[in-house]
Formats: C-alpha cells, structure tokens, sequence
C-alpha cells in the first residue's frame, strides 16, 4: 500500500507535465501572424486560413475526400476542429468535400455564399481580420475559380495562387 501512493504520485506529476509541455509547444508553434494556406485538392478549391488566436477557418473543400490529406499535411495531429467552412459554391469542385471533413474534424459553423442566403460580396468579421468574398468575375485564375480577400494588421491582400502558403 505504501509503494501505490509514490505511483500515482508519479503517474500524476507525468500527466501534469505533459499537459504543460503541450502547452509551451503549442504556443511557440502557433504562428504569430494570420497563415494562408492554398491546399492541393486536386481539381477543385481549397483554402485554409489559421490565425494567430487559434481561429481556423476553411474556405471550399475541394471535390471530394482528397481535402482529409490536405488538412492533415497543414493542420496539427491533434487538431480535430475547425472554426468556420465557408462555401462560395454549391458545385462538387468547392464543396463536394464537406462531407469528408466533417467526418474527421468537428466543424462549428458552416457557411455558404454563393447562393441567395449571402451573395458574393459578403465580409465575414473574426477576431482581428476579416474575409471578403469577392465576385469570381474580378479577377479569374481558371474557370469558376474564387476571389476572396484576406485583411487583418498583417499584410491584407487578394489570394488567388494555388499550392502555396502565403504569410
């Protein structure tokens, strides 16, 4: 009986300690300015937006379950949430892999544009910066592609590239 109480002493103190390093790692890995990420979804569309406040925001989910890939190369492992999915199309190439998302990762809100609920044109307000959608006709990379804009205390700017992380 005497040697249990050290055990679960020790087993306590492991956990404690583990928790708290988490923590330390999880706020020095986190970045400091809001990340943009275009994610290779094959021929669809697929953006990930993570703030410096922990927000993770996805906009389109490309055509099918290739998104599930994308997010795990982007996110980290213990990762299983995120903010806010905004859709700017109803088409399989934007949202046809919502489903697969929301099968791996818990999703607080979706919104859809595009349709007669929020046109495009519409300005989403997080924390510290904000998301416009911008009518697909201001500037076209490729056919049904979006334009959105990104603006915060960082650098705001229009992204429209595909497969890189612009900071």
């Amino acid at each position: 009986m005497a040697n249990e109480l050290p055990k679960k002493f020790y087993a306590l103190i492991l956990v404690i300690l583990l928790a708290a390093n988490v923590s330390v790692y999880r706020a020095i890995l986190a970045p400091s300015v809001l990340t943009v990420t275009v994610l290779e979804v094959g021929k669809g569309d697929a953006v990930l937006v993570q703030a410096p406040t922990h927000k993770t925001i996805l906009i389109d989910t490309g055509p099918d379950a290739s998104i599930l890939r994308a997010l795990g190369m982007t996110l980290p492992v213990w990762q299983r949430e995120i903010d806010t999915v905004i859709l700017t199309s109803s088409a399989a190439r934007g949202a046809g892999g919502l489903p697969a998302a929301q099968s791996r990762y818990r999703i607080s809100k979706i919104i859809r544009t595009g349709g007669a609920a929020a046109p495009y044109g519409s300005s989403f307000v997080f924390d510290n910066f904000s998301i416009e959608i911008l009518a697909p006709a201001t500037l076209q990379i490729s056919s049904g592609s979006s334009v959105f804009k990104v603006s915060s205390s960082t650098p705001a700017g229009v992204y429209t590239s595909y497969g890189k992380t612009i900071r």
